[in-house]
């Protein structure tokens, strides 16, 4: 279904999402003396009261995974990452209850596929062939985008056929002739085109590469376009594959009860089908790093979360120390100095508090 270019929808109070800093309408809006804009606060200001409140479930699709809003999802080339989004996706539709063992928060009943790859349509159908209702998937090819008012007219699109989820695959396809998504001009522009759409009540999947040296980012799982990608959307999740630790799946997402990596396994449904099947592989570690997170302050925080049966720091060791991947005795003594367990619950230690 080709999108339809037209006039973008203006919201009360605000200005025409296809209005982009730089343009000229941008360039003559009224300024204060000393180059302020006028109106930023008075015209889209709201106080803490008139701001509702959303829950943590209506915040992900998924639990910890997929969010409500914009989530970038990443990996290397044949990672697996639209096997990744045709599971997710068919999770989702069916109404299942988990996927990879993470709560399925709520059901959806229409996704809309945009895809960029030559023959990638007859792709997406083998792998949800038979899994979804045929109605409940609309793929359409993204092309031209370059043309004014183009994603404008995809939300148009969006709301009209009543989508409920959008995945954007991939995103270095999706550019305008010229642009180059290691610029952190072109991905900001991206994700500015592409909030009105989660603003709307879709919620947005983009499939992207992971960053090769030079193009715009410093890790290895980090997305094509840096900070300026994974800064402007809710969440990311880096899909990655190597020799030593197999597939497996991390996450960096506000408002998650944690950051997850997740041993994974992904295989055909049988010998004939391309339908992929995703499993979960052995014991995670679920407690990860963030920005450099110490482990045994991550370790205390799921102690105090969990409140496990031990009454020990050396059962808590016997419990949590093979998920860590350290002896018993090295965790006991660090848990010894930052948990203590008082009238029958665990808590921080006094001094770990101060």
């Amino acid at each position: 279904m080709p999108a339809l270019a037209g006039p973008p929808p203006r919201r009360e109070g605000g200005t025409c999402p296809a209005v982009r800093r730089g343009s000229l309408a941008h360039q003559r809006a009224p300024h204060r003396k000393g180059g302020y804009p006028v109106g930023a606060i008075k015209d889209k200001g709201r106080k803490l009261q008139q701001i509702d409140r959303v829950s943590y479930e209506e915040s992900f699709l998924i639990g910890d995974l997929l969010t409500s809003r914009i989530t970038v999802l990443a990996g290397e080339p044949k990672a697996g990452k639209t096997l990744l989004s045709a599971g997710m996706v068919a999770a989702l539709v069916n109404g299942e209850a988990e996927f990879l063992g993470l709560p399925v928060h709520r059901t959806v009943r229409h996704v809309v596929f945009g895809l960029t790859d030559d023959g990638a349509e007859e792709e997406l159908k083998e792998r949800l062939l038979d899994t979804v209702p045929d109605e409940a998937v609309t793929i359409f090819p993204v092309e031209h985008t370059g043309a004014p008012g183009y994603w404008a007219g995809v939300l148009e699109d969006l709301l009209s056929i009543g989508a409920d989820l959008f995945v954007l695959d991939n995103v270095v396809g999706s550019l305008a002739s010229g642009e180059d998504i290691a610029s952190s001009v072109v991905a900001q522009r991206l994700i500015d085109d592409l909030k009105p759409i989660s603003r709307a009540g879709i919620p947005v999947l983009l499939i992207t590469h992971t960053a090769k040296a030079g193009e715009g980012a410093t890790t290895a799982s980090a997305p094509i376009g840096g900070r300026a990608m994974a800064g402007g959307a809710r969440g990311v999740i880096a899909l990655r594959k190597s020799n030593r630790h197999g597939l497996r799946i991390q996450t960096a997402i506000n408002r998650a009860r944690e950051d997850r990596d997740l041993r994974v396994t992904v295989r055909r449904a049988s010998a004939d089908s391309e339908v992929p099947v995703w499993e979960r592989e052995g014991t995670d570690l679920r407690v990860t790093k963030r920005d450099e997170m110490d482990w045994k302050s991550g370790l205390a925080d799921r102690i105090i979360r969990e409140q496990p049966e031990d009454t020990t720091h050396n059962g808590l060791a016997k419990r949590y120390a093979p998920d860590l991947g350290k002896s018993v005795d090295h965790v006991r003594k660090e848990l010894m100095k930052v948990v203590t367990h008082i009238e029958g619950r665990w808590s921080v230690h006094t001094l770990r508090a101060v």
